[in-house]
């Protein structure tokens, strides 16, 4: 025992002596240096470089190298210096440091070749903004378009924008990273790399939009929110040197933001949003965009629909009917908004207060109240929309809008003459046709539509497999069914949904299991997300149907998901009705009672009429 003690001691002792000694020599060189930087300053270049020659013996470590470089480059003694980082680097080939002055010295030197070749080791470290630089320098304009827009969306290229970020605290470089994830759909990947601040409005914006893809609407509204503001304050947090590549207005602002404000289900404060900037600019306290063309006059005009299909939602008539008449004059070929007003002109021309007792009164020259209110609603002749929308046909020739005044003009259409509707879709079709059974895809869903409406349903279905033979020379080579599924990333979703329509009426399980697969789970971009969400473009029947067979395959626990789901996101009460009563019969064959018990309840509270689901409660009632 004593004599571990004793040689503990003596342990000791030599750590203490070689760490005095480590501190005495780190101080040898720090004195050195100054001395250096002594005679530098006092003009003494010949005495400076003998202490530097000193000290360059002395080297233990890489600061100690830089430091003796950062005197010789004083000196502009370039010879020495490069000496000093590459003898050093030769005992430390791996020091970030070494390199990355290595790197610097190279590049200013002009030997950029060298100075490349040199940084790629720096990637991903915090000199990794140096590899960055050089090689976007070293970037040829190209002569021949060989360089895709895709070749810069790489995954090594995003590690390069991050480095590049971290060099120069320019959130544009972390945005080029973001771009990266977003071509390869990966919205998570790209929301991770949001900055904690905006340096713009631009800025934000694309951040809102980065998280409202990878649907955290909250997030999203906050980082407009902090757009706004920097509007409002016309500041730009912006680097000095650092100009913004493009501008984003408060309109662009303000639809997203009341977009994500409906999604949360806050219609008011999205109203809110929406009317803050109708006031705005009705005031000229904002500056209305003066081309009104583009996505600017698109944007626009949705958030006044948007305010007027609000106003319809809450009954009141008088605002909607204000903002529509607006719209409709203000941009006379905006598609959307002239359909919602040939819808209000239906809607309000079949308003009638007929009932005996309003007769009586209205004979004897009584008015009441609510008469007189009913009589003040705001009208609109459908012959006034048919014409605004035929007009806007003429000038742009749009498709789904000549659709929309077909409809309307079947709907207002008191001929009970069956043929001669049919023969008026079939002579629509004769007049569009692009080729042999080919049309524009808005006039061939308007006429299998028109067709299943009458109950013809073989000359729908053959008219759809006619249609989609000549648009996507199906059945060829292969089995029809099998070009089908080939072709579904090339189809629109209103013809994959008519599709599987039709495969389950004649039956065929596996076809229409997978069309509906693709509707609901890998139409847009809801693929992006594992295939769990239902697209945002997929009709909720589609998910009920889906839903269906996998509860009629086994697949119980699926279809109690996607039911789910499905309900969530149902406008309508007879519809949640329904999916709830579905959702109890799921309930009833796992023998999950309870559950099955509370879903009736539901679907009845949602629709008392509704006579299957009061059927199934009066099993568990016995």
């Amino acid at each position: 025992m004593r004599r571990f003690l004793r040689a503990l001691a003596i342990g000791a002792i030599g750590a203490a002596f070689i760490s005095c000694s480590s501190k005495s020599r780190a101080m040898s060189m720090t004195s050195a240096l100054d001395e250096a930087d002594r005679y530098i300053e006092q003009g003494y270049p010949k005495d400076a470089l003998k202490v530097l020659s000193d000290c360059e013996k002395k080297i233990l470590n890489p600061m100690e190298a830089v430091g003796v470089y950062k005197r010789y480059a004083a000196l502009d003694n370039k010879k020495a210096a490069e000496r000093v980082l590459k003898k050093n680097l030769k005992k430390n080939p791996e020091s970030p440091e070494l390199n990355a002055v290595y790197v610097c010295f190279l590049k200013d030197s002009g030997r950029t070749e060298e100075a490349l070749k040199l940084s790629k080791i720096l990637r991903g470290s915090k000199y990794g903004g140096l590899y960055s630089e050089l090689y976007f320098h070293s970037l040829q304009a190209p002569q021949d378009q060989s360089q895709r827009v895709q070749d810069f969306l790489t995954e090594d290229m995003a590690a390069l924008y991050v480095d590049a970020y971290n060099s120069s605290g320019d959130n544009a470089w972390l945005r080029n990273a973001a771009l990266c994830s977003l071509f390869k759909g990966e919205y998570g990947d790209a929301a991770s790399l949001s900055p904690d601040g905006f340096q713009s409005p631009s800025d934000a914006y694309f951040w809102a939009t980065v998280r409202y893809d990878n649907k955290n609407y909250g997030e999203a509204a906050e980082c407009l929110l902090a757009g706004k503001e920097l509007l409002q304050k016309n500041e730009s947090r912006f680097f000095d040197g650092i100009k913004e590549s493009r501008k984003v207005s408060d309109i662009e602002c303000a639809s997203l933001l009341s977009d994500c404000y409906t999604i949360m289900g806050e219609e008011k404060e999205a109203e809110k949003v929406r009317g803050e900037l109708i006031a705005a600019i009705t005031s000229g306290s904002e500056n209305e965009p003066a081309s009104q063309a583009g996505t600017t006059k698109s944007l626009l005009g949705t958030m006044y629909l948007n305010s007027a299909l609000y106003a319809l939602q809450r009954n009141d008539e008088r605002a909607a009917y204000n903002t529509l008449v607006f719209v409709t004059q203000k941009w006379p070929d905006f598609v959307p908004a002239l359909i919602a007003y040939g819808n209000f002109a239906y809607n309000s021309s079949r308003r009638v207060m007929d009932d005996p007792l309003t007769k009586s009164l209205r004979d004897a020259g009584v008015v009441s109240t609510d008469m007189k209110r009913f009589d003040e609603l705001p009208r609109v002749s459908v012959s006034d929309a048919l014409l605004r929308m035929k007009e806007s046909i003429a000038r742009s020739h749009n498709d789904s809008l000549y659709v929309a005044a077909l409809e309307l003009e079947d709907k207002i259409d008191d001929s009970s003459d069956e043929r001669a509707r049919l023969g008026r879709m079939y002579r629509v079709l004769e007049r569009n046709a692009i080729a042999a059974d080919l049309y524009p895809a808005e006039i061939a869903q308007y006429a299998v539509h028109t067709l299943l409406r009458h109950d013809r349903y073989s000359e729908a279905l053959e008219m759809f497999k006619k249609y989609l033979v000549a648009r996507y020379n199906l059945g060829k080579e292969r089995d029809f069914e099998e070009d089908l599924v080939l072709a579904l990333r090339k189809m629109d979703l209103w013809e994959v949904e008519y599709a599987a329509y039709f495969s389950a009426r004649e039956r065929e399980t596996d076809l229409t299991k997978r069309l509906y697969e693709y509707a609901v789970y890998e139409s847009g971009y809801s693929s992006a997300y594992g295939g769990s969400e239902i697209s945002p473009a997929a009709a909720t029947q589609s998910a009920v149907n889906l839903a269906m067979i996998y509860s009629s395959t086994g697949n119980k626990d699926k279809a109690l998901e996607l039911y789910g789901r499905a309900q969530s996101r149902a406008n309508d009460n007879y519809l949640k009705s329904e999916i709830m009563y579905r959702l109890a019969c799921v309930y009833d064959a796992k023998k999950e009672e309870a559950a099955a018990v509370k879903s009736l309840e539901y679907s009845l509270y949602l629709n008392p009429a509704n006579g299957k689901a009061r059927l199934l409660m009066q099993k568990f009632r016995k």
